[in-house]
């Protein structure tokens, strides 16, 4: 009997894999897109002996936060190197328990 209930769900469900599969797809190709898109942010200060930088920043989508101005650990001191204030930037960021981290950062075009 539970090999007839098995067969029975197996031919419902077949039609919506194709579906299914196609909408993980999706949403898996918008996670991407919202990961890759860099923030605009400016730099406002820069303290090379916390590893820290403070931005105003657009939306940062890869962490869905809006705009603000906010202090940013560098995920490597040496991503400071280069930058200063007034730079208007590129980047991106994580959040890790509390903390806010820039893993890429570049000058704007």
């Amino acid at each position: 009997m539970k090999t007839v209930h098995f067969v029975l769900a197996a031919a419902l469900l077949a039609p919506a894999l194709p579906a299914l599969a196609q909408h993980a797809s999706h949403m898996t190709t918008v996670a991407q897109a919202a990961k890759a898109e860099l923030a605009d942010g400016e730099v406002r200060r820069i303290d090379k002996a916390r590893g820290t930088v403070l931005l105003k920043h657009g939306e940062i989508k890869s962490i869905g936060m809006g705009a603000m101005t906010m202090s940013f650990r560098f995920k490597d001191a040496k991503m400071a190197e280069g930058l200063n204030v007034g730079d208007k930037v590129k980047f991106d960021a994580e959040q890790k328990g509390d903390d806010l981290i820039v893993t890429r950062i570049e000058r704007a075009k």
